[in-house]
């Protein structure tokens, strides 16, 4: 099920559509899918990014700390197990799913 699937299913349902537009999440459109690459802290000081569960594709890590240092922002979601499965029925393969707190480390 794709982000329009999805949206049509929630629009035939009205409880579903009010779950559906309070997990606050962001949706990147498909006009924008190749964004460039963004360090972990400007991906942390978005404000649709900060305290929620975030799907980066490319994503590099530091070789001594093992901290993510960038990467493509594909999705994000307060809500986990919501993230993965639009992750997992999206085109985009092999992401990283990382928590972005308010403040990066």
């Amino acid at each position: 099920m794709n982000w329009n699937d999805s949206l049509n299913h929630a629009s035939t349902d009205r409880h579903a559509s009010q779950r559906w537009w309070s997990r606050q999440r962001v949706h990147v459109p498909a006009t924008q899918r190749r964004m460039p690459r963004l360090t972990w802290a400007e991906i942390c000081r978005r404000a649709d990014c900060g305290g929620r569960w975030v799907a980066l594709h490319g994503c590099t890590y530091d070789a001594v700390t093992g901290h993510a240092l960038d990467g493509e922002l594909v999705d994000a979601d307060a809500d986990l197990s919501a993230l993965c499965n639009r992750v997992r029925d999206s085109e985009w393969k092999n992401c990283a799913i990382l928590f972005c707190s308010d403040r990066p480390v």
